[in-house]
């Protein structure tokens, strides 16, 4: 019977710059011309919301600090592990998952996973933006757990390749390895990147992001499938159906597995209700009262529309985690809640 060693990382995509950067996304936002004129201004956000802007480089420091902390934990708990593959789950946001084809999940079986993760000149390592990556894949044990998962009625696409991402991996997987290899020691586990359509209804719309909050054309010159929301994605419930599928095939298998989740939760960009101004902080504390309780199989209940509300698509690649390890306490390393620095960040290891 294999064994699995549950965690539960962000890919906070500003980390790899400075702190300086890591509110642009709300400077950005604020500029939409569907954000209210009012809304706009700091006086009219939430007091506490006034607070961190005021203190917002300080914060921005402290928000690293912890985060480099907490991958710095996960990474030796995965090397006291020692892993026979690492197994992510990660969103994709229209890097593979185009206007071709948008599969609720995908298997990567590849033996050697390529990535450009360094989008800007100004990263923290100094890397260049060409600087790449060629990380060891399962490729092996992809194919057989994909097969596995098939044959247990739960048809999982997969691929032999990268379909349209010219960075290779997609960001969701190349920058949760990044910071887990802060120190650049070298990154030797193999991996199985499981991409998840968390955006769903938005993959298309919002190209990935927040592409829509800049729209200004009127409804009658955009493309009726490309320029409106499109159909949800993979339920909470089937999210969950492939961990439970997911871990009834490794306990098959002798090997030993880390099966990992890479996201933030509620992003501001994607929380309407907020003017897309700041997260939705009320509901990352109920995932996370759930978690430290060891009660993550309640997330099967979840519904798309609460997701969606919430702003919390990426949540999904949590809930595939809580299927693998539905009541399994865990070790909660640190649990990040912000209003300016677009979204909450929780740390988990399932021991």
């Amino acid at each position: 019977m294999g064994e699995i060693l549950g965690v539960g990382v962000t890919h906070y995509p500003p980390l790899l710059g400075p702190p300086e950067a890591y509110s642009h996304v709300l400077r950005r936002v604020r500029k939409s011309h569907l954000v209210e004129p009012s809304m706009r201004e700091p006086a009219s956000w939430p007091e506490a919301m006034q607070a961190e802007w005021a203190d917002e480089i300080a914060l921005a420091y402290a928000h690293r600090d912890r985060l480099k902390q907490a991958f710095a934990e996960v990474r030796r708990a995965i090397d006291e592990f020692r892993p026979d593959a690492v197994i992510v789950f990660g969103d994709d946001q229209y890097e593979n998952f185009k206007e071709d084809i948008i599969p609720p999940f995908n298997v990567f079986c590849m033996d050697t996973f390529h990535a450009r993760p360094f989008l800007r000149p100004d990263n923290i390592w100094n890397a260049a933006p060409e600087a790449s990556f060629a990380w060891p894949g399962a490729g092996r044990i992809a194919r057989e757990l994909t097969d596995a998962l098939i044959s247990r009625d739960f048809p999982v696409p997969y691929a032999y390749r990268n379909r349209h991402n010219e960075r290779g991996l997609a960001h969701a997987f190349a920058n949760a390895i990044v910071y887990l290899d802060w120190a650049q020691s070298g990154w030797t586990y193999p991996l199985i990147p499981i991409s998840v359509n968390c955006y769903g209804r938005g993959v298309i719309w919002t190209r990935g992001a927040m592409s829509q909050l800049f729209d200004e054309r009127a409804d009658t010159e955009k493309d009726p499938y490309l320029d409106f929301p499109g159909p949800s994605g993979p339920t909470p419930r089937s999210c969950f159906t492939l961990g439970e599928t997911l871990r009834d095939a490794l306990e098959a298998r002798p090997e030993r597995f880390v099966v990992m989740a890479s996201s933030g939760w509620s992003h501001a960009f994607l929380t309407g209700k907020h003017a897309w101004l700041y997260p939705d902080r009320e509901f990352d504390r109920a995932r996370a009262t759930e978690l430290e309780a060891g009660e993550q199989h309640v997330w099967a209940n979840l519904t798309n529309d609460a997701i969606y509300d919430a702003g919390c698509q990426e949540f999904k690649n949590w809930i595939c985690l809580s299927g693998v390890l539905p009541d399994r306490r865990p070790q909660i390393v640190d649990y990040l809640e912000t209003w300016i620095f677009n979204s909450q960040k929780c740390f988990a290891l399932f021991h």
